[in-house]
């Protein structure tokens, strides 16, 4: 993007109109927040005026550039309750940073000032904080969206939009259904070859909106996730939209928590896999033990391509151990089972991956303190006259 200009988003221009009296949510959509956050952007005057008010359809010109050629990126994150009751997010700026490059990529607006909006944020989810379920597995899922709003249809001058919208809305537990998956027999993927999710010089980085609905058509019944491959020698990429790992046993005796490298630009830098990989590794190298106990000192993280054939090669001789995906959406979730070229591969289970799983959602709802659990501050909205702006503070 261009360098920015006109207004700066800020928190402290902030309008919030509660909900009605009597507000109920409309049938079908019992499972989602009653908010939402919208801000506008235009590319003269930068961006408008910050409001949370009543979750609610949007309305966009036909030429618009979201719904002509799906100019549009999002996030995914989770607000998780403590025992005490409080609210906590999981390194949220992580997020706001991907949000940012995801828009880059697309020519939209990416100059905001993260604590601005973090601050915004944190109103919409304090508000909903009596949504947020207080169990393992259960939260309140966030989605933050930016997309075009202007008219782009034929040739432009540039690729950049002259307007956006930039909202968040949130939905109870999406997720939820998979969580268990790491206690049981996993989940099962159909190994796809027909479709391709991303390849290099591509946006299989990008959480854009093009990436994942272009290629929802590939799921087959009876399978959980397409498992996305690349490539002539059928390197694994994602699992739906999770980053996908193998733990292997290695030559010299230790075992390897094995993912796809993102030097290729195929891969989603996913925040839990960042933060898997640091928990790890700090903890082979004596930096920080593991948040909970139980994994072994002996451990290396590995970042390099996965063929299907080492799968499969790694079950007959038994060298693989186990293999999981990770995601904000499904925290980690164990793979059970693979379709690839007719036939069907069993994957044993480990008690590494539910470890994994356990010291994620201990940090994610403050079970285990650590710096990267952010805590919502409370506020329940101030009312005022539609010319006045409400305080940051």
């Amino acid at each position: 993007m261009t360098a920015p200009t006109g207004a700066p988003l800020l928190a402290s221009s902030l309008f919030f109109t509660p909900l009605p009296p009597g507000h109920a949510p409309a049938p079908g959509k019992e499972g989602h927040g009653r908010y939402m956050l919208t801000v506008p952007w235009n590319r003269v005057s930068g961006w408008g005026q910050p409001r949370i008010g009543q979750r609610q359809d949007l309305s966009f010109d036909p030429l618009a550039g979201v719904l002509q050629y799906a100019s549009t990126c999002f996030e995914g994150m989770k607000a998780y309750k403590t025992e005490a009751g409080d609210v906590r997010l999981f390194r949220p700026t992580k997020n706001l940073d991907r949000l940012k490059r995801s828009a880059a990529r697309l020519g939209l607006p990416c100059d905001w000032d993260n604590a601005e909006l973090l601050g915004l944020l944190g109103k919409l989810i304090a508000l909903e904080a009596p949504l947020v379920p207080a169990y393992d597995g259960g939260n309140l899922y966030i989605r933050p969206t930016l997309l075009e709003t202007s008219e782009s249809f034929g040739i432009k001058d540039d690729a950049y939009a002259a307007e956006a919208l930039l909202y968040i809305v949130t939905s109870v537990n999406l997720g939820q259904g998979l969580y268990k998956s790491a206690d049981e027999d996993g989940i099962k993927l159909d190994a796809c070859k027909n479709y391709i999710r991303a390849w290099p010089g591509g946006t299989g980085s990008y959480k854009l909106g093009a990436n994942y609905g272009t290629v929802s058509v590939a799921k087959k019944p009876g399978f959980a996730m397409s498992l996305w491959l690349h490539g002539a020698e059928d390197y694994i990429s994602e699992a739906g939209a999770a980053n996908c790992w193998i733990i292997k046993e290695a030559a010299d005796g230790a075992t390897e928590f094995i993912t796809m490298s993102l030097d290729n630009g195929i891969v989603l830098p996913g925040i839990t896999r960042e933060s898997i990989i640091q928990l790890l590794s700090d903890h082979a190298s004596g930096a920080a033990e593991f948040p909970l106990p139980g994994m072994p000192r002996n451990v290396r993280v590995v970042e390099r391509d996965i063929p299907m054939r080492e799968i499969i090669d790694g079950l007959q001789d038994g060298t693989l151990k186990g293999m999981f995906g990770c995601g904000t959406g499904v925290v980690v979730v164990q793979i059970g089972e693979i379709q690839y070229d007719g036939s069907r591969y069993a994957i044993p289970p480990s008690p590494l991956i539910r470890l994994l799983r356990d010291a994620m959602t201990a940090l994610q709802r403050g079970k285990v303190e650590h710096a990267w659990s952010w805590k919502v501050p409370a506020w329940e909205g101030v009312v005022v006259d539609e010319t006045e702006r409400v305080s940051a503070a």
